[in-house]
């Protein structure tokens, strides 16, 4: 039940967190808003160490891991906070959904004895079809729609790579896991110095007003988008594998595109949507036994509360 409930969490923090994104460079540009969330998330998880007693470690197998997991945390979240300057949150969700087929691609290299079934390998086939619907239009909105695009999917590169080397620490040596408020500390505190040396290099000085959306997206990023979300990230890691991780991108880009079109009023070309659709279709199909499995499960869990009841 607690793996569900973290589970289910992190899959509303990630269906959010786009559109937070989104708000969050209304009146910052993208190094300045994602370099703060950063540094408070970062303020925010030693805080947490010290009142929860957590030890945290510095030795050479530690900060391994913090450099994987802020594979993640600084090179992911760049590219996703620079596309945020021209992408519907939305069409970011639906991209990012990308992640498990990319997830699967690199544990075929990287973790031994990983298979893929003809199902999955045209699954990843619909989903190239259904990024590519969604780039062709870039020919009639602009070039720039494109390059936002390729830097989100570099992203979702960076994400995909860190996921596998932590599940492949976590099989191949677990008695070095640790702790996912632990872990969350280590990547934002390598991460650090990255923002502040992007800030100085590419970006400038804060503007004389910033808004209350962007304040306020800040704030709602840095607490459950950074600490809660990754926290609850590396939790499922050390729990699930990284595939059944990403499924929760099935979910989120769902929510996500629903959110952008009501919520902040995100107008998204015909196209976006089909090629959304054949991409949601084909993770859907890629990961259809672990969903059967699920669906079986909840189903005999029902069946035994049920019986309990009436007894």
């Amino acid at each position: 039940m607690k793996v569900a409930s973290v589970y289910l969490s992190v899959v509303l923090i990630w269906s959010t967190t786009p559109l937070f994104i989104r708000l969050s460079v209304d009146s910052l540009d993208y190094i300045q808003a994602s370099a703060i969330r950063m540094w408070l998330s970062l303020i925010l998880c030693f805080i947490m160490l010290r009142v929860l007693s957590i030890p945290f470690r510095f030795n050479r197998e530690a900060v391994y891991r913090y450099f994987v997991g802020a594979l993640a945390v600084s090179g992911a979240m760049l590219c996703v906070y620079w596309s945020a300057q021209s992408l519907p949150s939305g069409l970011i969700a639906v991209v990012w959904g990308l992640s498990p087929l990319v997830v699967s691609l690199y544990c075929l290299v990287l973790i031994p004895q990983t298979r893929l079934s003809v199902l999955q390998v045209l699954s990843m086939l619909l989903a190239v079809f259904g990024l590519y619907t969604i780039f062709a239009q870039g020919v009639t909105i602009g070039s720039h729609l494109v390059m936002a695009l390729l830097v989100l999917l570099l992203g979702v590169n960076f994400h995909s790579v860190s996921s596998v080397l932590l599940q492949r620490l976590n099989v191949f040596k677990p008695e070095q896991s640790m702790h996912p408020l632990e872990q969350t500390t280590g990547a934002l505190l390598l991460s650090a110095p990255i923002y502040g040396l992007m800030w100085v290099c590419l970006s400038g000085p804060l503007p004389h007003e910033v808004s209350a959306t962007s304040i306020w997206a800040i704030v709602y990023l840095a607490t459950l988008g950074s600490v809660a979300g990754f926290i609850g990230y590396y939790f499922l890691l050390n729990h699930l594998t990284a595939s059944s991780v990403a499924l929760i991108t099935i979910i989120t880009p769902v929510l996500a595109l629903l959110l952008g079109a009501y919520v902040a009023n995100e107008a998204l070309h015909s196209r976006t949507w089909i090629g959304a659709s054949f991409i949601l279709l084909a993770l859907v199909l890629y990961h259809q036994g672990a969903i059967r499995s699920v669906a079986k499960r909840l189903a005999a869990n029902a069946k035994i509360k049920k019986a309990e009841i009436q007894s």
